[in-house]
């Protein structure tokens, strides 16, 4: 009680500055509109299309790079335990952004790779960058199947 009237005494001032907010990058659109691209590109039909639920297991793991030896084991067999995954909202506003400017299609459950998706394909290589990612995604790539992805959701 004695901190109330202490509080009731005390003026605050907002401050407003134009410098950001650090945002986790797990939170950033367009990184993982970058992984999505990654990902249809390593593991996708032909380089240019994936499953949607196919991309929503993939992007679980890829965003957790330090668990990626345990989804290595549980899908190479080398570890019996079975995997968890929740619903993920970040992912799911990320295709929605990703489709609606042109980085990814949606037909039939098939997300396919749009004009501005190939265009950050090459900004990728010529950068260099999610090269672990991609590493990542070459060493599971056979291995993430229906089955598989059946099993962890449940199904």
């Amino acid at each position: 009680m004695n901190n109330d009237k202490e509080l009731q005494h005390k003026t605050a001032t907002a401050i407003f500055s134009d410098t950001g907010y650090p945002l986790p990058i797990e939170l950033r659109p367009i990184w993982r509109i970058g992984l999505m691209c990654i990902a249809i590109n390593a593991v996708g039909t032909g380089g240019i299309s994936l499953k949607i639920t196919k991309m929503r297991v993939l992007l679980w793991m890829l965003i957790r790079p330090q668990n990626w030896s345990d989804y290595y084991d549980s899908l190479h067999s080398y570890s019996n335990s079975v995997l968890s995954m929740s619903s993920d909202k970040s992912t799911d506003k990320a295709i929605e952004l990703a489709m609606a400017k042109g980085f990814l299609q949606l037909d039939s459950e098939t997300l396919t790779l749009g004009e501005e998706g190939y265009k950050l394909l090459q900004l990728v290589n010529d950068l260099n960058l999610f090269s672990s990612e991609v590493e990542f995604l070459l060493s599971i790539k056979n291995k993430v199947t229906e089955n598989y992805i059946k099993r962890i959701l449940g199904h």
